[in-house]
């Protein structure tokens, strides 16, 4: 009975199997990026790099979908806590696209990264934990502008402030 069959498999086999192919197809993709100049880094190597670790975790994934033990009472649980926190980082991330032009990436993206960091964080830290986090994001968004702006010649948003 294919119905049950599915009905047996779990949210994450699934979910990483879908990811598998979403992989596979942006692969295939990112074959097709015209490629300007015989550089050894080329435009389509971001790409290929992320899909590639989103593919190693859809596999990890997969992987612990076998050997989970939880019990579908406390996965439902957690379940539900986290929906609302879910619709609200989706819309945060809407925002974040539409702001690109308006701030620019650096500023865009920090701010996103910040106020994401802030509503997944589990507990209360002291001050210090989040002046070296926040620091931290900040220094990681700004040399990704770097490697994509210099390195990888793909210019990002400047806003309207710069």
């Amino acid at each position: 009975n294919k119905i049950g069959v599915v009905k047996s498999m779990s949210k994450d086999l699934i979910s990483g199997i879908v990811l598998l192919i979403f992989c596979a197809f942006f692969y295939y993709q990112s074959t097709l990026i015209d490629v300007k100049d015989l550089t050894e880094i080329s435009a389509a190597f971001f790409p290929r790099l992320i899909l590639g670790l989103i593919a190693l975790l859809a596999v990890i994934m997969i992987a612990q979908s076998f050997f989970s033990k939880e019990t579908r009472r406390g996965r439902k649980q957690e379940n539900e806590t986290k929906k609302g926190i879910v619709w609200i980082i989706f819309t945060l991330f809407g925002l974040y696209v539409l702001s690109l032009e308006i701030l620019g990436f650096i500023p865009a993206s920090f701010l996103f990264i910040a106020i994401v960091y802030f509503i997944l964080l589990p507990e209360k830290k002291p001050i210090k934990t989040h002046i070296f986090s926040l620091s931290s994001l900040l220094v990681i968004t700004i040399a990704l502008a770097f490697v994509f702006e210099k390195l990888l010649y793909v210019f990002l948003p400047r806003g309207i402030f710069f």
